[in-house]
């Protein structure tokens, strides 16, 4: 070999230490920082109890990440945190959300306070699409009701059912259930949380509420199931009956036509998406790719699995482009139905 092909030789071999140790020294996002995970839901409850499941692992696999902070923003039905969401909350990757599960549809039912596109978010995921789990109209013992035929008793009085903010999944399921199969219910709303609801049925302020399964084994609910004080008499978001709950009535198979049927399938979607995860719209396509990778390694994750079996949480995810397709979908619902479905909410 020349001198000069020596020469370019190690050049060459210059330039690439050079350009490898640019590449190594160049800092991670995400090194030393701490990313904030929203809850639009009060301490205590369901999204509380699964959203601090999550941190705990989720931050394994944003690498060089510091921590994941859990924050509460309850308010609205979950609205406070989608608008903060969409147009507070810095796009930067470092902020993220889990909605209520019914807010990514108010814009398409025409929601005023809703004030956000759900397509437009930077979507995550769900971390639980109803394929093991399932959400329940209950009661305390000691109310007159033991099967939805007393709530169509018209010698019994009204079961008084206890909901949180206008909007939310609870509050919806009661609304169309009483309208469309014909039940005899009085919603009461405006319960800051969960626990408020608990002790309100505890008290006897209220007969019951519309619930999943996973906020019931957590706090006053797990006790209520232990001591069997808890009544089922409907279950929603399935299209046949639960294998833990053969003996209760799917809300479908009590439809009288299609057209209730398909009512309570409208209501029924957020069970879909149950957890909906967000990031605020426009977050860089690479730190975007960051957060939805590692949220979706932690299903995988069997720490984190074996964690969610014990709190009974249903670990069945949808990436984030699936979730955004349902939502986009959602929007080309029939005009008739959803014209309906906001009668309904309106107590028209």
């Amino acid at each position: 070999m020349t001198v000069r092909g020596k020469f370019s030789g190690c050049l060459a071999a210059a330039a690439f230490i050079i350009v490898a140790t640019a590449a190594h020294a160049q800092p991670n996002f995400y090194d030393g920082k701490t990313v904030s995970l929203i809850v639009g839901n009060a301490a205590g409850g369901g999204y509380d109890v699964a959203a601090r499941a999550l941190a705990r692992y989720m931050k394994k696999y944003i690498p060089g990440v510091a921590n994941i902070v859990v924050k509460n923003m309850q308010g609205a039905g979950g609205l406070t945190a989608a608008n903060f969401m969409y147009s507070v909350a810095e796009p930067d990757g470092l902020t993220f959300a889990v909605l209520s599960r019914s807010t990514p549809m108010q814009p398409t039912l025409g929601v005023a306070a809703a004030k956000f596109k759900a397509e437009n978010y930077t979507w995550l995921g769900t971390s639980s699409s109803y394929a093991d789990s399932a959400y329940f109209l209950v009661t305390m013992g000691d109310a007159p009701f033991r099967t939805v035929a007393d709530l169509r008793n018209p010698a019994l009085r009204p079961a008084v059912i206890g909901g949180l903010g206008a909007g939310g999944t609870d509050t919806d399921v009661v609304l169309v259930a009483r309208d469309v199969l014909q039940l005899n219910l009085k919603l009461i709303r405006g319960y800051k949380g969960s626990t408020d609801l608990s002790i309100a049925m505890e008290r006897g302020e209220i007969d019951g509420r519309a619930i999943g399964w996973a906020p019931l084994q957590v706090g006053a609910y797990r006790g209520y199931i232990q001591e069997g004080k808890l009544r089922f008499l409907l279950q929603f978001g399935r299209e046949t009956r639960w294998g833990k709950m053969p003996d209760v009535p799917t809300a479908r198979e009590l439809a009288s036509n299609p057209q209730d049927r398909a009512m309570l399938e409208l209501v029924e979607l957020p069970f879909r998406v149950t957890y909906p995860y967000v990031a605020p719209p426009n977050v860089p396509a690479d730190r975007a790719q960051v957060l939805q990778t590692a949220f979706m390694k932690t299903f995988q994750d069997s720490d984190y699995l074996e964690e969610a079996k014990k709190l009974d949480l249903d670990v069945s995810p949808l990436d984030g482009a699936t979730v955004r397709g349902m939502i986009a979908r959602l929007a080309q619902s029939p005009p008739e139905l959803i014209a309906r479905y906001k009668a309904i909410l309106d107590g028209k």
